[in-house]
C-alpha cells in the first residue's frame, strides 16, 4: 500500500502539473480585453462595428499592432539566422522574407467561413494566420534547416506542423507550414502570439503564384476547364529538378 506521505507527495505533484498546464494554456490565450480601449469591445459583434468606421479602427487598431509586433518579432529571429550564416561566410539557407498582416476585413471573412462567433475574442484565439510570414530558400534542405532552428528556440510554442513538402496536397502544392507563438511584450503584458510560417524553395514559391494566377484567371474568365492535373504534374516536374540541383550543390558544398 502507498503510505500517506507518499500518497500527499503524489496529490501534491500532481496539482503542480495541473496548474502548470493551466498557466500554459492561459498565457497561450489572447487576453483581448488588456489591449482594446473600448469597454466590452471584444464582446461586440464585428458586423456591427464595422458599420461604425471609428469605433472599429480604435477597437481593432490595437489588435492588429499587437500581431505586427509578433510579425516583426518573429522575422528578427530568422534576420538573426541571416546574419549569423554571413558572419560564418557561409552560403545563407534564406532567399529572401515576405510578410503579410490581414486586414479586418478578411478577418471577418474567416469568422464567417469558418462559422465562428464575430468577436475579437474569436478571431484571436481561432486564426492563427492574422499575421505570416513567407520564408523563401534555394534548397529544400534549407527549408528544414530554418526549421530545426526555430524548433531550437525554446522560447517560441509549436502549434502545429504540416509538411506539404513531403506530402504534397491534391493539386500539387508543397511548402512547410508552422504555426508558433512567440512572445511579446505590448501595453505592458505578455502575450504569446501566433504567426504561420510558410517556408518553401524559390521553385515551390514559383509554382504557388503561377497556380494562383492561372486559378483566378480561370474564375474571372468563366473557363470551366479542370487544370488540376496539369497543375499537379508540372509540380511534380519542379519537385524533380529541384531535387537533381541539390545534388550537384552538394557535390559542390562537400
Amino acid at each position: 500500500m502507498m503510505k500517506h506521505e507518499d500518497r500527499n507527495e503524489t496529490i501534491q505533484q500532481a496539482a503542480e502539473e495541473i496548474l502548470t498546464e493551466e498557466v500554459l494554456v492561459e498565457e497561450q490565450m489572447i487576453q483581448v480585453y488588456e489591449l482594446v480601449p473600448v469597454r466590452g469591445a471584444m464582446d461586440s459583434d464585428m458586423e456591427q462595428i464595422v458599420d461604425m468606421t471609428d469605433q472599429f479602427s480604435r477597437t481593432m487598431d490595437p489588435v492588429l499592432r499587437m500581431y505586427n509586433a509578433a510579425m516583426c518579432a518573429a522575422s528578427a529571429r530568422l534576420e538573426i539566422i541571416e546574419d549569423e550564416f554571413q558572419y560564418r561566410r557561409q552560403r545563407c539557407p534564406i532567399h529572401h522574407i515576405d510578410t503579410r498582416l490581414k486586414s479586418a476585413k478578411s478577418i471577418l471573412g474567416k469568422l464567417e467561413k469558418k462559422d465562428l462567433d464575430l468577436t475579437l475574442s474569436a478571431a484571436c484565439n481561432n486564426i492563427y494566420d492574422i499575421a505570416g510570414i513567407r520564408v523563401v530558400c534555394s534548397y529544400i534542405k534549407d527549408v528544414y534547416l530554418i526549421r530545426d532552428r526555430l524548433l531550437a528556440q525554446d522560447d517560441i510554442y509549436i502549434m502545429d506542423i504540416k509538411d506539404y513538402i513531403a506530402e504534397p496536397k491534391k493539386n500539387g502544392y508543397r511548402s512547410l507550414h508552422m504555426i508558433i507563438r512567440i512572445p511579446v511584450y505590448f501595453m505592458n503584458k505578455k502575450q504569446m502570439v501566433p504567426v504561420e510560417l510558410q517556408l518553401r524553395t524559390m521553385a515551390m514559391d514559383l509554382w504557388a503564384s503561377l497556380e494562383h494566377d492561372i486559378k483566378y484567371k480561370s474564375l474571372y474568365q468563366g473557363v470551366a476547364a479542370d487544370f488540376t492535373d496539369e497543375l499537379k504534374e508540372c509540380s511534380r516536374l519542379i519537385y524533380e529538378a529541384e531535387e537533381r540541383l541539390e545534388v550537384l550543390n552538394r557535390l559542390l558544398e562537400e
